[in-house]
């Protein structure tokens, strides 16, 4: 068995964080018993990971995670307080592309600085010049100060530039983040040539489809702990669902019934919504749900008046207001019957699959004539939530269709879309 690239065990670093804003010597001067005051963060805690040779790794997690410190790490720029790092070969590290340009200097001229820094000699440049400028499609501003360049010419050269180190180990920080789709794909391209030839990538990034699509293994850090290691997709499938309930600690925060006494609710209130309830398949209130499980709406409401029957509705939409769906008892043929004042009872529309796909959702509960044309109480976005989808699949719906593939006469069904 060949001995890993990068060998990482049991690596720790922390951090003194300065509780006090001692920017100025006046202010240290005249608060010397606060500037002194720090708080210890540990940014990683206790990682240890292998990664083989050859081997596209990706790195991802919520900010201040702790991923760009590991990256440090493994960069030779952070020492580490206690464990043990080991890398075969030359290291790369892509965290800030650019660096040792001069905006002052052309395209041409940054190419000879920058690859100097990478330990490029000038006869080794002058033979890739024309294949750089050509790669970063800037052939026609070759002999342009670099200060002209728009923020994606300028990244393209420094990429361009920075993968032409010879190197073992490449390390990057979120260097994708900008460019077009179209230069991404190019890079990529480069990193599966790198993978045949035995170099290893990792990669930190948020970009869960990217990972997904290019990584072997990725890696998911939370609060300096790696908390799970393993194929792309299941690993970013979990990094979502830790989304979804960090996402619904924060819904906790706000309180709901907030919504029940605000501006954007009308009605003459002869039928009262009094409260509106998100539930999952084991009826446990929520505000995450998963693409695929079940959701239900359960609407609470008391009759004050001598009303007939009544038309309880929803209404569906994404949180950038487009309108997903409105369904209300009237069109389903259910016929909502008040039995007189005083009377409190529970409406529920049971979604038994979501079809949803990944984002943030409104409901709006209303309670109607029968008619349609009276409001009795009509709450406008009562509620929020959010939907987690584990593929990470593009979208707003999953149409769940299926895929089938016919091979000389034979037919072979794939199941759901998914």
């Amino acid at each position: 068995m060949s001995e890993p690239a990068v060998r990482v065990t049991n690596v720790s670093k922390h951090f003194r964080v300065p509780l006090d804003r001692s920017s100025t010597l006046k202010y240290r001067v005249t608060h010397l018993r606060s500037a002194s005051r720090y708080r210890d963060l540990l940014a990683v805690n206790d990682v240890s990971f292998n990664v083989g040779a050859g081997e596209f790794l990706g790195i991802t997690g919520p900010n201040g995670c702790g991923k760009s410190t590991l990256l440090k790490i493994l960069s030779r720029i952070y020492s580490p307080d206690s464990g043990r790092v080991r890398l075969a070969g030359r290291v790369a590290p892509f965290l800030e592309l650019g660096v040792g340009f001069n905006p002052e200097l052309s395209a041409r001229e940054n190419i000879f600085l920058g690859g100097a820094v990478l330990g490029m000699t000038r006869k080794e440049l002058a033979t890739r010049v024309d294949s750089i400028l050509e790669f970063a499609e800037l052939e026609e501003f070759a002999d342009q100060k670099v200060k002209n360049f728009s923020s994606g010419m300028a990244v393209r050269l420094a990429f361009t530039v920075a993968i032409q180190a010879d190197a073992d180990v490449l390390l990057m920080d979120e260097v994708l983040a900008v460019g077009d789709a179209r230069f991404q794909e190019k890079c990529f391209d480069v990193f599966s040539d790198y993978k045949r030839h035995g170099r290893t990538i990792i990669l930190v990034s948020h970009d869960l489809s990217a990972l997904n699509l290019y990584c072997d293994r990725v890696l998911l850090l939370q609060k300096g702990h790696l908390v799970a290691d393993g194929p792309a997709a299941d690993v970013t499938a979990q990094y979502r669902r830790i989304v979804g309930a960090m996402s619904e600690a924060d819904d906790h925060e706000h309180d709901p019934d907030d919504a029940m006494v605000a501006e954007n609710r009308w009605g003459t209130r002869e039928v009262e919504i009094t409260a509106v309830r998100l539930l999952d398949d084991n009826g446990n209130q929520h505000t995450s749900f998963a693409t695929g499980g079940g959701l239900t709406v359960a609407i609470d409401y008391a009759v004050h008046s001598d009303v007939d029957d009544f038309v309880v509705g929803l209404a569906f939409k994404r949180s950038d207001g487009i309108n997903i769906s409105g369904p209300n008892t009237r069109t389903a043929d259910s016929h909502v019957r008040a039995s007189g004042p005083g009377t409190r009872g529970t409406i529920s529309y049971a979604i038994p699959h979501l079809g949803l796909l990944g984002a943030k959702y409104d409901i709006t509960a209303a309670i109607y004539d029968g008619f349609l044309n009276h409001a009795y109480d009509h709450i406008e976005d009562v509620m929020s939530f959010r939907v987690v989808d584990e593929k990470g699949r593009l979208g707003m719906v999953d149409l769940d269709g299926t895929w089938e593939q016919t091979v000389d006469g034979q037919s072979r069904a794939y199941g759901r879309a998914g």
